[in-house]
């Protein structure tokens, strides 16, 4: 999987001189994810370039806006802006040809559900089975430390179309259907909820399905 990674100002301002070093030791993490042998899938992860938008805010609203974020930025906006971004904006861009599968952006901005609302506790967003997508391939995650590493495989597990490790589709599934909310199904990458139980480098056999499936 050969990745674009694209650093914004906040983050670049926030880890200085050290930020390329720092994401590249976010995505060996990842890429030792991937290679856990409960995936049951060979994934190789590739950074192919880590990009620096000068001048970029992703899903930045005008000043006065009636639709100014008052706590963070607005999750879907901003995965919205990002993914029109990579699609359009590198295209246009004689240097950066189309020579990867996804593009990631990470960012220390506040992401949000709702973005009036002081609950910005969203880590990342991708949409579900769109690695192959020209236009939807992409992700964000918000950096708040190593652990980033389990929220960027955890959104690249979404465009590979693994959902949730306690959603319906999973628990159909023989081996995963569980009532019990300490289940090992429940506890692995693709976990809704990142706690002290969860063992976010072990891939679920939902995931394992889903990706095979997929690919």
């Amino acid at each position: 999987m050969e990745i674009l990674l694209v650093v914004d100002a906040k983050m670049a301002r926030y880890h200085g001189k050290h930020v390329d070093q720092y994401v590249l030791t976010l995505m060996s993490m990842v890429s030792l994810i991937y290679r856990d042998s409960s995936l049951g899938n060979l994934i190789d992860i590739a950074v192919v370039e880590v990009v620096h938008p000068e001048g970029k805010t992703f899903a930045n609203k005008k000043p006065g806006s009636s639709q100014n974020e008052v706590y963070g930025k607005s999750a879907e906006d901003m995965l919205k802006d990002f993914c029109r971004w990579q699609k359009q904006g590198l295209k246009q861009n004689p240097s950066h040809p189309r020579r990867f599968d996804t593009a990631l952006l990470l960012t220390r901005e506040n992401i949000c559900r709702n973005p009036f609302t002081q609950n910005c506790d969203t880590l990342g967003l991708a949409e579900l089975g769109t690695m192959c997508s020209r236009h939807a391939s992409c992700a964000i995650v918000q950096d708040n430390g190593l652990s980033a590493a389990f929220t960027i495989a955890h959104e690249l597990g979404h465009l590979l179309n693994m959902p949730h490790d306690n959603d319906a589709k999973c628990k159909i599934l023989k081996g995963s259907a569980s009532d019990d909310a300490t289940a090992a199904v429940h506890m692995n990458v693709m976990s809704r909820m990142l706690d002290h139980n969860t063992l976010p480098w072990i891939w679920s056999n939902c995931s394992r399905h889903y990706l095979t499936e997929y690919l």
